[in-house]
């Protein structure tokens, strides 16, 4: 399993982004796509199908299926992520993705555990050792043959039974504070909101909330709320053209040394040399979609992989 690709897109606003990923696109013979939905409105464009947006929503794109993201105008702007992956010769997990009917069970959808999946998928894929990023693939392909089993418990590779009604986490998974507690961190990205607010206004106490979260996430909320901003923080690195300096003021930190640190401690790198490699070692042409480059960032050279895009016209 190779992930070729992970992007956090936040709140999609800008009419560069917007022209990106409203696109119609597909992808390459080996190349499957995951996309998760956070918020915002609009549908999801497959084929000839249309989807609306929801919060959790998660779609499957096979090779060769066109398809596109279309946020409604004057609505909230939408947040998610895009995973491209690519299955192993001869992993028949590959086998199950390729099945139609593994493809009809989606749209599915999901809650909070899934969207740290997918920010550890990100996490791993960006970072500089080669073991993390390992990890990272083997994380996904573990998420894939749980979906698999989600749909038929007891199927087989090409039997599996059509499961259009997929429901969301079970009762051990969703909890009602904590998607409350989440909307509320979402809010306050800037102005930063202690444990103890956050738990006054659910109205339960913060012993609670801590073991809410630590129960179902399998981290504490001040954890979560901190991973949440530092992915926000990536995002902004490779969705927009801000300076360090501007994404740190975003972000609420008054100094953009003490946003340095913590980004570090994140991600293991600094923000600009995470905007640099992402720029110089991504395979799919993303940074085309600016203006210009952001700052920190490398245009690619002479030398570079082509982007998938770069051979294939546009539409959207």
């Amino acid at each position: 399993m190779e992930i070729k690709d992970v992007v956090f897109v936040y709140r999609l606003s800008s009419p560069e982004l917007l022209a990106w990923h409203s696109r119609h696109h597909s992808h390459g013979s080996d190349e499957y796509e995951l996309h998760f939905f956070l918020d915002g409105q609009g549908r999801f464009e497959r084929d000839r199908d249309r989807f609306l947006l929801s919060q959790g929503r998660l779609f499957f794109s096979p090779p060769g299926e066109r398809h596109a993201i279309l946020p409604e105008a004057g609505s909230t702007p939408l947040s998610y992520y895009a995973l491209l992956f690519t299955p192993a010769q001869g992993d028949p997990l590959a086998t199950i993705l390729d099945d139609p009917l593994f493809r009809e069970a989606f749209p599915r959808d999901g809650g909070a555990r899934q969207r740290l999946l997918f920010e550890d998928c990100k996490h791993g894929f960006a970072h500089p050792h080669p073991a993390r990023r390992q990890a990272a693939s083997h994380l996904l392909q573990s998420f894939l043959w749980e979906l698999a089993a989600g749909i038929s418990p007891v199927g087989e590779p090409g039997n599996i039974p059509s499961c259009r009604g997929v429901s969301r986490d079970g009762p051990e998974d969703y909890n009602v504070h904590i998607s409350r507690a989440i909307r509320l961190f979402e809010q306050h990205l800037r102005e930063r909101i202690s444990m103890e607010a956050v738990a006054d206004s659910l109205d339960i106490s913060l012993e609670h909330l801590t073991r809410l979260f630590t129960q179902h996430l399998g981290i504490p909320p001040l954890q979560y709320y901190r991973r949440l901003r530092m992915d926000v923080a990536t995002s902004l690195l490779l969705d927009t053209t801000l300076s360090i300096k501007e994404i740190a003021w975003e972000l609420g930190y008054q100094n953009p040394f003490h946003f340095s640190r913590s980004f570090r401690r994140y991600a293991h790198l600094s923000p600009r040399a995470y905007r640099q490699q992402y720029y110089r070692q991504n395979p799919t042409g993303y940074d085309t979609r600016m203006v210009r480059a952001p700052e920190g960032s490398r245009p690619r050279g002479p030398g570079d992989p082509p982007g998938r895009e770069d051979a294939r016209p546009r539409r959207g």
